[in-house]
This record gives structure tokens, sequence and C-alpha cells, in this order.
């Protein structure tokens, strides 16, 4: 990440405790540039700009009545700097850095110093302090990495019996130059930006936002500037462009994982933004045909009775097992069954409580309904692994934790537009059929998308950072799964 933010011309913030070799990434660092100087300090409060930008020439001071720096040796004069410690600079010099970040330049006295700097490196095993004016230094620092010992134990011991840190030796003919720098900053302008890399980057913003109007949450938890996003979009350019790509892709965006957060504790939250970003609009698209298929199930049980209605076994369309059981189909615990005398106390447009239980003499889940005068003993000894569940009844079936389920017709029924009990028909066929397309749809576009960012082999995302996505992709993985499981069933009910 530091190297892309040196060929992207930003700032990195390193997070962590002591002896977790964030100093040594600078130094490493220096040496993919030819001819490369770095600068080297730590902060502390007494800390003074000579010691960063160079001391005052006394001769030109005395001889020729200019206040300048001699530069040569400090900040001004490398290609790639280290400052750890940074918030316990004073003022003087975090004002002088908020230019050298941002525009790359130091006022030396009258001249104006264009600045060699690739980037700057920053460390602390803080964060800012609030309400002491470091906010516009800290949004400067476009990546912030939080850097931790090393938690791998076959790492750790590698570690351990290294002598000595191996010598880097770079071929001449692969050092950046100047020249290569630039021409590298004039091809990552032309890299695209897609719509599909815009519609997630809305998402993250939508969730960030509503981050911030949470109970509790400050003004800056969650702000990110226009000027942040810009170069966030640079960013994301740069690492397309740097894995030889001419467009940035969904895989680039997982970089925003160390661009968004401002307090350590709100990290998750943040990661949390960055991840479900890849899923918003499948997950709106769920919700979406849920609420179809509800309506669809409210509308054709609509002319279901309301009150009691006495069923007799002669005249029941529907398959009757042990005397008091419909049996429920499709159901993904296996063989279960609904207590028929408790349809008649569920209602059509709002949920009831109910269980769910194993009967370990039949080896058959079983569903009651919960209410007053319910002729079921919830200790009997024979019940195991008891859920508590939400039901309503529907036509054709019964409607559990909102997923429908039919109940097994008598062979050789066939549904009628005056059934009693269950009302008419699904509204229209071309409705489930619409929503079978779209759920087609949408499990396709999220397959790609798993596909893509698992196997992206991209340069600048690490193995826990696909992890994070994944977790978000496999939630939205199960919310298909469950709404495949609605349509199937709500077409039964046909």
């Amino acid at each position: 990440m530091s190297l892309l933010c040196a060929i992207a011309g930003e700032s990195i913030f390193l997070l962590g405790p002591p002896g977790t070799a964030k100093s040594l990434v600078a130094r490493r660092l220096k040496l993919v540039f030819k001819g490369a100087k770095s600068f080297e300090y730590l902060m502390s409060r007494f800390s003074t700009p000579d010691e960063i930008f160079g001391p005052v020439s006394i001769s030109k001071l005395k001889n020729e009545d200019k206040y300048e720096r001699l530069t040569e040796g400090y900040l001004p004069d490398a290609s790639v700097v280290f400052l750890d410690e940074i918030w316990k600079a004073g003022p003087a010099i975090q004002n002088s850095l908020l230019t050298v970040i941002n525009e790359r330049i130091y006022q030396n006295g009258a001249t104006t110093l264009t600045l060699p700097m690739k980037v700057l490196i920053a460390a602390s095993n803080e964060l800012p302090a609030e309400n002491e004016g470091l906010e516009a230094l800290w949004d400067r620092f476009l990546v912030r990495m939080v850097s931790n010992c090393i938690s791998n134990e076959k790492a750790f011991f590698k570690m351990i019996r290294q002598d000595s840190l191996p010598e880097i030796s770079i071929p001449e003919e692969l050092l950046i130059t100047d020249d290569v720098f630039n021409d590298w900053k004039k091809s990552i302008a032309t890299v695209q930006i897609p719509d599909n890399v815009c519609n997630i980057i809305s998402a993250i913003r939508e969730c960030l936002r509503e981050e911030g109007k949470k109970e509790g949450a400050l003004p800056m938890d969650f702000y990110v500037s226009d000027r942040r996003w810009k170069k966030i979009f640079h960013l994301m350019r740069t690492a397309a462009w740097l894995n030889g790509r001419n467009a940035i892709t969904a895989s680039d965006c997982i970089i925003l994982i160390h661009c968004l957060w401002n307090k350590a504790e709100l990290i998750p939250n943040s990661i949390d933004c960055v991840c479900k970003g890849f899923t918003l609009d499948t997950e709106k698209s769920i919700s979406n045909i849920q609420e179809q298929i509800e309506k669809a199930l409210k509308t054709i049980s609509a002319n279901m009775p309301k009150g009691r209605v006495e069923i007799y076994d002669d005249s029941d369309d529907y398959e009757v097992v042990r005397y008091f059981y419909y049996k429920v189909k499709e159901h993904p615990k296996g063989n279960c069954l609904f207590a028929k005398a408790d349809l008649n106390h569920l209602a059509i447009d709002k949920d009831q409580p109910g269980i769910l239980y194993l009967d370990e003499k039949t080896k058959c889940w079983v569903i009651h309904a919960i209410y007053t005068g319910a002729p079921f003993d919830y200790q009997r000894s024979s019940a195991g692994g008891v859920e508590k569940i939400q039901l309503r009844k529907c036509q054709g079936g019964v409607v559990v934790n909102g997923v429908p389920y039919a109940f097994k017709k008598k062979f050789g029924t066939v549904s009628t537009q005056n059934d009693d009990l269950f009302g008419a028909l699904f509204p229209t066929a071309s409705l489930f059929q619409d929503l079978q397309e779209e759920y087609e749809r949408l499990y396709t576009r999220h397959d790609a998308l798993a596909k893509e960012l698992t196997n992206s082999g991209n340069l600048f995302i690490s193995t826990n950072d696909v992890r994070l996505v994944n977790r978000q992709l496999k939630k939205t993985s199960k919310l298909l799964d469950e709404l495949v499981v609605k349509l199937n069933n709500a077409k039964q009910l046909i």
C-alpha cells in the first residue's frame, strides 16, 4: 500500500505500537526510486522546524538579509519521508506539513520550493487528539492502516530465526526514474471509471451517511470530504493501472477499507460500510422481491374465511397425517407436519407466535401455533430442539418466519377458484415468472461479483481484506438462497 501511495502521490498513516517495522517500510520504499533520498525523524513536543525543514542560513540572513533554510538533507530534499509520532509535533511544523503533503510545495522564505517528495509516511501509536486543530492534517492522510505485531506463528518464528534483515538489491533497469514516474502519472489519468464502480461507491456513501445519523454519532465520525473522495478515485485508478488494467474494477474498491475510518473504535463500522457497498443494491432488490411475494400471498389469501372453519376429512383437499396434521412441503429440516387445528387460530395479515420442535418418537418436525387453550403440552419429554417461530396462514399453506410453505395435496386434487378455504388462485402467472427472472439476474450478478473479488489477483488487496468482503458476500448469498425458497414455495401455492 505504501508503494501504491507513492505512485499515486498520496500520503499514508500507520497506526500501531512500537516495534512493528513501520520505519522499515520507508527505508525499503526508497530503494524503488532511482537516486531517491529519504528523510526520517522521530517527533517530540520539543521538535523544532529547523530539525525537519533545515536550519536557517546564517550567512544569507547576515549578508543578504534573507530568511532561508538550508534544506539539503532534510524533508524538502527527500523523495520518501517518514515521520514517527507525528501528532507530537508543534503547530509550526504541522502547519507547514499541510502544504507539503497536499501541494508538494514548501515556502522557504521568499522562495517557493517544489518538493521531490513521492510519499510521506507518518506513524504513531495513537490518533490525533480531538479539538486541538489537527483535523486538517489528519484529513491529508488518504490511506490509514493499522500495523500490528505478527499474528501468524510461522511468520513470527521465521522473523525470530533471521540474524539480520536481508539486503535488498533492485536491478538498475527496474528502478523508477522521474521520467518514468511522470509518464505513469499521465497514463493513470486515462484509466476509466465504470458505472458499476460508481454504484458501489454510492452505496458506501449511503451507508456512511446512515451511520452518521445514528444516536451518539458525532459530525466528524464518518465524514469524508469531497477532496478525499477525489483522491480515493485517483488511488483506485493508480491501483487499476499498476494491475495492468485500463479501468477500475470492483476489486479496487476494497482499498477503501483503509481510507474511510476516522477513529480506531469506529474502524469496524467503516469496514462494514465498505463491504455492504458491494451488496447493497442486490439486497435492496431482494427486499423488493420479498415484498412482492408477500403482497401476492395476501392477495390470493384475501378470500379466505376470517373466522373458524370446520374442515372434514372427506372434503379436505390436503393430505392428513396421523389424523391431526397437514404435511408441509419442501421444509428445509425435512419431514415436517403442521397441526391442522391450529390453522383456524392464525391470521392472514399478521404474524402470530408458534413453535417448531422435533418429535423424538416419530422423528418428524412439528409446527404448532401458540394461542390460549392450545392442545399441546410444551413440556412433553418427547419434544426436542424447540424453536420459536412466527406463523401466518395463506392460500394453500402457511407462512413460517416470512417463508411460505404449501401443504401437500391429496392425489388427484385440483385447485379451483371457488376453494372456500384458500381463496383465489395466484393473481397473475406472469408476476411469478418476472420475479423468477429477476432472481436469476441477481444470482448471476452476485455470483460473478464473488468470483471477481475472490480471484482478482489484485496486488494491493490482502487476504484479510478479501476475507472481510467475502463474509458480507456470504450473508447476501444466504439471502438469495432464502429468496429462491420463498419463490419456489410460493409457486406451489398456486
